[in-house]
């Protein structure tokens, strides 16, 4: 377990340095501000335009970190031949996987508390009422992250990052349209959509299960069970990729 932390740790000061991440911060700052300016147009609506934009620059940030940081987290380590001097430590492959998806899993977590921080403090501003329900929204853009970077390192042991990020794209896409597919299936008469719907509904993830902002922008009831079977849901996508990747990793020529 030690050498996964050390290498979880060395791995989030590494990314942390990353001018990108800090660009992507400072952007995520300034939608929640615009979010704030945007709600001021329409002063009946502006907590909920507020909120809405708010926890979606939060979601974008994270998606976009899984992603785009997710999809070099290894190659850069193959292609400059770091990973030579890290696995001729007493250190598996396996390790070096976990390792990996750990520190930047722990980077998604800092950045989306700082985040957070912030639209809370927002949020007091404007009258919007903070209670466990953001703790869960919040969980729920941290399980699509961690969805997100499991299929984004399992595609970097077959592929460069420019498709990794396409192949991504494409799943946090399909996981949010999967309703409207089955929909235009239903409404099919015959053909390949109904098969192709029903390949996609087993087969790929179901990202709007975790989509919980309706919470807080629709002032909803919180049904905590339900959402609890969905993180348990997005960890068992989460493990399955990083599985897959391990097994994938072990048998890499990395030479």
């Amino acid at each position: 377990m030690r050498p996964i932390w050390v290498l979880a740790v060395n791995t989030f000061k590494e990314v942390i340095r990353d001018r990108i991440l800090y660009a992507l911060i400072v952007f995520a700052i300034l939608l929640i501000g615009f979010s704030l300016a945007l709600g001021q147009l329409s002063f009946a609506e502006q907590a909920r335009i507020s909120t809405d934009f708010g926890l979606g620059a939060i979601h974008l940030c994270a998606v976009v970190l899984a992603v785009f940081i997710g999809s070099n987290l290894v190659y850069k380590e193959i292609e400059k031949k770091t990973i030579l001097t890290i696995l001729v430590r007493p250190i598996s492959r396996v390790q070096f996987i976990l390792g990996k998806s750990l520190g930047l899993t722990l980077l998604i977590l800092t950045m989306t508390a700082g985040l957070a921080a912030i639209l809370a403090l927002i949020f007091a501003g404007i009258g919007v009422k903070l209670d466990e329900r953001l703790l869960i929204v919040l969980l729920g853009i941290m399980s699509e992250a961690l969805v997100l970077l499991g299929f984004t390192i399992l595609f970097s042991m077959f592929t460069k990052p420019l498709l990794v990020v396409v192949f991504s794209i494409g799943i946090f896409l399909i996981g949010h349209w999967q309703d409207s597919l089955r929909f235009f299936a239903n409404q099919a008469d015959g053909g390949p959509l109904k098969p192709v719907a029903w390949a996609v509904q087993y087969g790929l993830p179901d990202l709007e299960r975790l989509n919980w902002k309706s919470l807080i922008v629709y002032d909803m009831p919180l049904d905590l069970p339900a959402k609890m079977s969905s993180f348990a849901y997005a960890l068992v996508w989460f493990a399955l990729c990083i599985s897959l990747s391990a097994l994938v990793f072990k048998r890499k020529d990395v030479g």
